[in-house]
């Protein structure tokens, strides 16, 4: 995968996890304890859908594999 690209995917994974509350500390601590960037996108869209603070149409998710 192209450098910018990881870069992006890293910077909106960060902001949507601020979003629902999780630091970019705390999402380091849950994928270094063995969460799987899968696991931690769902619980980003989980948060995202409990808080409804932010619908879930507003940030554009492709998982990338």
């Amino acid at each position: 995968m192209p450098q910018p690209v990881l870069a992006q995917a890293v910077e909106k994974l960060a902001r949507a996890g601020e979003q629902v509350g999780l630091s970019v500390e705390d999402m380091i601590r849950l994928l270094n304890a063995g969460v799987s960037v899968e696991t931690l996108i769902d619980l980003i869209g989980s948060l995202q859908a409990y808080s409804s603070a932010l619908p879930l149409d507003h940030v554009e998710w492709r998982r990338v594999r």
